[in-house]
């Protein structure tokens, strides 16, 4: 089971709402930059580029060991990876998005259905009640009849 952050836009349409889940990313930790860049996180993917390739060019240029550039790499991943779910929410929440909770669910589609199952049903105009004309009750005790 999986903990979903859930973020409600700002414009309230609810087939914008997000739930990222938390914890380690997978993707994130493969494909880093082509991760932040699909989540439209562009600074990250700025900086994660940026640093893969300074430490690609100090490796170039034996400034630093390949061996040494290559574990440092691997460390940013790792540590990216962990983070990415928090920088993906705090991404979001700068767009505009609100956290509106947490769900417990096995899966996003479930998650889904857990929050649009328990969100409260949207106010409609109340029912005008419809009697026949010219027999209402003025008193209040015998009803329409």
């Amino acid at each position: 089971m999986t903990i979903y952050a859930v973020l409600e836009p700002p414009d309230g349409k609810p087939e914008r709402v997000a739930f990222v889940p938390e914890g380690f990313s997978w993707g994130a930790l493969l494909f880093s930059v082509v991760w932040a860049l699909w989540h439209r996180m562009w600074i990250v993917a700025a900086l994660l580029f940026a640093l893969t390739t300074m430490l690609t060019v100090a490796a170039n240029f034996e400034i630093l060991g390949a061996g040494l550039a290559a574990l440092l790499q691997a460390g940013i991943a790792v540590i990216f990876a962990f983070e990415a779910r928090n920088l993906e929410v705090r991404s979001l929440e700068r767009a505009g998005f609100q956290r509106s909770g947490l769900i417990h669910a096995s899966s996003g589609n479930a998650a889904e259905l857990t929050y649009f199952a328990n969100r409260a049903p949207v106010a409609a105009e109340p029912a005008v009640m419809q009697g026949r004309a010219g027999l209402h009750d003025t008193l209040g005790i015998f009803g329409n009849v």
